[in-house]
């Protein structure tokens, strides 16, 4: 849980927000591949040949 300033989680979640929509660019960029879609499914990222998940306290990518 978050304990600091009020100023401190602005600026987390603007940096949060800056990260957030550098994930939009690459799905973008994957589907431009022309692949097919990537899509949320059940927690998890769906893209042509790749799954994202949560795996403990991390992300993982599965092939």
């Amino acid at each position: 849980m978050f304990t600091g300033t009020p100023a401190q989680l602005c600026s987390l979640e603007a940096a949060g927000a800056q990260y957030a929509g550098q994930i939009a660019a690459l799905l973008a960029r994957i589907e431009s591949l022309g692949l097919g879609e990537v899509v949320p499914a059940n927690s998890r990222i769906v893209g042509p040949g790749f799954e994202i998940r949560r795996v403990d306290d991390r992300w993982a990518v599965r092939v």
